[in-house]
């Protein structure tokens, strides 16, 4: 417990980073064989866009896999961060051939 309190800046660093977790919607089945993942995180301007849409990318291409399929992007927006909590946002629309 004293260790705790011996380093302060230790643990506010470490709830910093357990904060900007990349939250993912998972593959969303749309129509026409069209699927989408988006990515966005909560830590603002101090996250790698390109790193978020590589993470996009990496999750559909998982999935394609996983089906025994090949992945095909079809279109990726990004979306950087917005005043008043608007996050930067990957978007990945593709579809498995």
């Amino acid at each position: 417990m004293r260790m705790i309190f011996k380093y302060p800046l230790l643990l506010s660093a470490a709830a910093l980073v357990c904060a900007c977790a990349v939250p993912s919607t998972g593959v969303v089945q749309l129509s026409d064989g069209l699927r989408k993942v988006v990515r966005s995180t909560n830590a603002g301007a101090f996250y790698n866009s390109e790193q978020l849409k590589a993470e996009a990318m990496q999750e559909a291409n998982t999935s394609c896999t996983q089906e025994g399929k090949k992945f095909r992007m079809v279109d990726i927006t990004q979306r950087p961060p917005r005043p008043l909590g608007g996050w930067p946002e990957a978007e990945v629309l593709f579809k498995c051939d």
